[in-house]
């Protein structure tokens, strides 16, 4: 039973982004005659006006990290919050999007943030960050019934900018703390995981939300300036609608926890939303997605890189620990199997009666 679950997990992790990538591709051979006949302006300046975007987005995860820390009274210095997120950014291509949180704890406890404060923080961070991309997506939709396929879909009326007024209230109710805090323990009840008590205050978590806003903005911003290289005469209502696809597209991307930072995932929901959202060629839609990764994983991992080399002995005793952890995760899950395997073989009274006669 445990090995059937582990192929499923396998076939799932590697078929699901096949069959994205699959479908991007498709629509990119279909539409290829529209795209080999559309005049590309490759602009390189807005290129090179994406990329530090990219790289500033990469940097505020590690200043809001720290800043949550602190307003749980655990204070780390600039320099050592940024090295310890964004290294320990540098498993975070290992399926399952949870070892990077794993190696943060480990590291952070080396100076003293004990593991409840360190899990409090990075839970919190990842709300907020989720909440945040959200609730940008939300104030995007205000602009998308001028454009696209939604305007003709609903042929004028204001069910988009409706909902998405409803749903920056909703993000407002439930980043309170007590419904945050009930709906996070109701989760982990059902998990069967230790609740966990927030003591953040209902404007700590808004101050949090609203840096992650700006962090969205800003890489939102810069997935526009992407647009632009490839597409110069996008509108001006262009911009928030990017900013918007971007932050829900990530979003989508880590919440499905199969691949590796949403390989596949965030890709499909950009090519998605733009044939939503803006008269834009579903091939040029994906190559879009495709640059946006490529650029953004770039600087990421200049950051990651960075940060990671500076590490030194830190960085190997938290590899090692964390090493330690998950061979007994796989000796635990070993056993299990073992025994169900057991529990599941028939017994053979015939061999036991001559073993007892012997």
């Amino acid at each position: 039973m445990q090995q059937a679950k582990k192929i499923g997990k396998r076939v799932l992790q590697i078929g699901l982004p096949l069959v994205i990538l699959g479908i991007v591709f498709y629509y990119v051979k279909r539409d290829w005659g529209e795209l080999t006949s559309y005049k590309f302006q490759w602009n390189p300046g807005w290129l090179a006006l994406a990329f530090p975007g990219f790289l500033f987005q990469e940097l505020s995860y590690g200043l809001i990290w720290r800043f949550v820390l602190a307003r749980l009274g655990s204070k780390l210095d600039l320099r050592t919050s940024l090295r310890i997120y964004l290294a320990s950014e540098f498993v975070r291509y290992i399926p399952g999007n949870v070892w990077h949180v794993l190696t943060r704890i480990l590291w952070v406890n080396k100076y003293g943030v004990s593991r409840p404060i360190a899990f409090a923080s990075i839970t919190i961070e990842l709300i907020t960050k989720l909440a945040a991309g959200a609730l940008v997506f939300a104030v995007s939709l205000l602009f998308w019934g001028d454009l696209g396929s939604v305007r003709s879909l609903f042929d004028g009326t204001p069910i988009v900018v409706g909902l998405g007024a409803l749903t920056i209230l909703a993000l407002l109710v439930i980043l309170h703390p007590r419904v945050l805090s009930a709906l996070l323990n109701t989760a982990l009840r059902l998990l069967k995981r230790d609740p966990i008590v927030l003591s953040l205050r209902y404007r700590d978590i808004l101050l949090v939300t609203l840096a992650w806003f700006t962090s969205w903005l800003i890489a939102g911003c810069a997935f526009h300036f992407l647009l632009l290289a490839l597409w110069p005469q996008a509108p001006l209502l262009a911009l928030p609608i990017c900013i918007g696809i971007y932050t829900i597209a990530w979003d989508i991307g880590f919440v499905s926890f199969i691949t590796p930072s949403g390989l596949g995932f965030r890709e499909g929901a950009i090519v998605g939303l733009f044939a939503l959202a803006l008269p834009l060629p579903a091939a040029l839609a994906a190559v879009l997605a495709v640059l946006s990764r490529l650029v953004s994983t770039i600087a990421e991992l200049i950051c990651v890189s960075i940060a990671y080399l500076s590490g030194g002995r830190q960085v190997r005793a938290v590899q090692q620990a964390q090493t330690a952890i998950q061979s007994q995760h796989d000796d635990e899950s070993k056993k299990e199997e073992v025994a169900v395997l057991t529990a599941d073989t028939p017994k053979h009274p015939g061999i036991e009666g001559e073993a007892a006669s012997d």
